[in-house]
């Protein structure tokens, strides 16, 4: 990431804010996201934060904040998930998994 700051090799940045190119990253993974944790749309889909790992490729960790389009007795549920994302050497980007880290009522 353009913004990425020297960390050892392997070493798992600080937590930092995301960007726009960190926004773009979760783009390209918002299908297998969804498919991974079942839902079928999200209304809100925004990366807040992300760390990064340097291995062959990179690795990624990106907190998103969702607004999944389910309903339990009418209530909907906001949530923070985690996305795992792992950019080989050709710059191509797959989702490694998706976590749900905090759901709470609207």
């Amino acid at each position: 990431m353009s913004g990425m700051s020297a960390t050892a090799y392997g070493a798992w940045s600080e937590p930092k804010p995301a960007t726009a190119e960190t926004q773009d990253i979760a783009e390209k993974v918002k299908k297998a996201a969804l498919e991974i944790l079942k839902q079928e749309v999200f209304i809100e889909y925004k990366a807040i934060e992300y760390q990064d790992q340097v291995v062959a490729g990179m690795n990624f960790k990106i907190k998103v904040q969702t607004t999944p389009m389910v309903m339990i007795r009418d209530v909907g549920y906001a949530g923070i998930i985690q996305l795992d994302v792992y950019r080989n050497l050709q710059f191509e980007f797959n989702l490694t998994d998706a976590t749900n880290l905090a759901q709470q009522p609207l």
